[in-house]
């Protein structure tokens, strides 16, 4: 432990660093070759322990206070208490000089942590999950035990009181043995409003810790970018929360996969989203990767087809499949005249309340009726239109814009017309709501 009081200004520090090689969130700035051992580990030293450490100064000054020729002393990596940010200063392969133990030194990575010992407002949040990711990297990277045995104080290996009574290791630890890796997922790409599908996300426990979903520090799938955002695609009834969707489905141990399973429910709005989520152990840390989906909510575009189950034809209709102009595989059609009774009905079932367009679909012929009567029935009572259907067969024809309750909504087309005609009933469409 030393207490490092030469400064150095952050802009100035700012100027001399880059990308860490070893650990990439990590900023490189180099300790004074004086203050370290060029080696070859772990050819050369066996890579075996994490040592933890506080500055018992500011981050800039111990910064500052590696680089000084003076100080013969040096750590791999130092980290900010206000926001986790870390600087690498010694290469991994090579040997710091920070734990007042040679052999512990070439066989471990030191980490520094900005903090007064006395005062427990610098181990912040931000600084312990900063430290477990970086921890828990180089504990993979070195296949190094997570546990007390090997992730060990300064104190624990020379004598001093360094992190301090104020550095709780239950809590690091725990976030350190927390763990995952994505192994797939099942979401859409492309909803629409009011569109709920089920969404399944598993997850690897690459940790070392058991998951469950029950107790008072339950695993779950939490949003992010921001962390907590409430989401809009927030099904009441089906998630936990506006931020927590699901909890683990059922207790997964260290290498098994785990799920997570819930209902997505599409905004109104038009648009390009990102859902953002990650796995969070209530109480104690998010952890693992943030998974970022993109999903495009788009209008809906439905066509019912006279052999869908929400087309009815009641009278004497009759199926053809003899114009080419027909939709799908054929459509129906009955004898006009002025008295027939007989008529079809497509039900809309809209998805959701809104202004939607809908439209018709017929063949075309000499023989058509040139005054078809159709019906839509909107949440604001019936609107009649007469059209003929001797032309503008073999596509969409615009009735109307209509404001329709969810699930309401009906076209209908009469028998009644020209005596020596037909009238058909192929399909209609609905798009929106707008």
């Amino acid at each position: 432990m030393k207490r490092y009081l030469a400064i150095l200004s952050f802009g100035m520090l700012a100027a001399l660093s880059e990308a860490s090689d070893d650990y990439p969130p990590a900023r490189w700035v180099p300790a004074h070759s004086g203050n370290l051992t060029t080696a070859t580990r772990p050819t050369s030293h066996p890579i075996l322990y994490v040592i933890i450490h506080s500055t018992q100064g500011s981050y800039n000054g111990a910064i500052s206070w590696f680089q000084n020729p003076q100080s013969r002393v040096s750590a791999h990596y130092v980290i900010r208490s206000s926001d986790g940010e870390v600087t690498q200063m010694v290469r991994e392969k090579d040997i710091g000089w920070h734990a007042g133990n040679w052999t512990i030194n070439t066989q471990s990575i030191g980490i520094e942590h900005e903090a007064i010992m006395q005062d427990p407002s610098w181990y912040t949040t931000a600084m312990y999950r900063s430290s477990a990711d970086l921890t828990r990297y180089a504990t993979r990277k070195y296949g190094i035990p997570r546990d007390r045995s090997r992730i060990r104080g300064h104190g624990e290996v020379s004598n001093t009181p360094c992190p301090g009574q104020y550095w709780n290791w239950d809590y690091y630890m725990d976030i350190l043995r927390l763990d995952s890796r994505y192994q797939n997922a099942v979401v859409p790409r492309v909803m629409r409003p009011g569109e709920s599908v089920t969404v399944a996300l598993m997850m690897e426990n690459s940790g070392d810790n058991a998951w469950s979903g029950q107790g008072d520090q339950p695993i779950r799938l939490g949003t992010q970018n921001p962390a907590n955002r409430s989401s809009l695609f927030y099904q009441a009834g089906r998630w936990l929360t506006p931020n927590r969707p699901a909890a683990i489905s059922y207790p997964v141990n260290a290498s098994q996969t785990g799920l997570f399973q819930f209902m997505m429910t599409a905004p109104r709005n038009y648009g390009t989203y990102q859902e953002s989520f990650q796995m969070v152990k209530e109480g104690v840390s998010w952890f693992g990767p943030q998974l970022t989906f993109q999903i495009q909510v788009v209008p809906w575009d439905l066509v019912i087809d006279n052999r869908s189950g929400y087309f009815l034809a009641a009278g004497d209709w009759q199926t053809s499949d003899a114009q080419a102009d027909r939709y799908g595989a054929d459509y129906r059609w009955i004898a006009a005249s002025p008295t027939q009774k007989g008529y079809a009905r497509w039900y809309l079932n809209a998805p959701i309340e809104g202004y939607y367009d809908v439209y018709a679909w017929w063949s075309a012929g000499s023989n058509r009726s040139p005054q078809v009567q159709y019906d839509m029935e909107h949440a604001s009572g019936v609107t009649r239109f007469t059209l003929s259907q001797q032309s503008n067969g073999g596509r969409w024809n615009l009735l109307g814009r209509f404001y329709l309750t969810r699930g309401g909504g009906f076209v209908y087309v009469r028998g009644s017309g020209n005596a020596n005609s037909v009238v058909t009933a192929d399909a209609v469409r609905i798009a929106g709501p707008f």
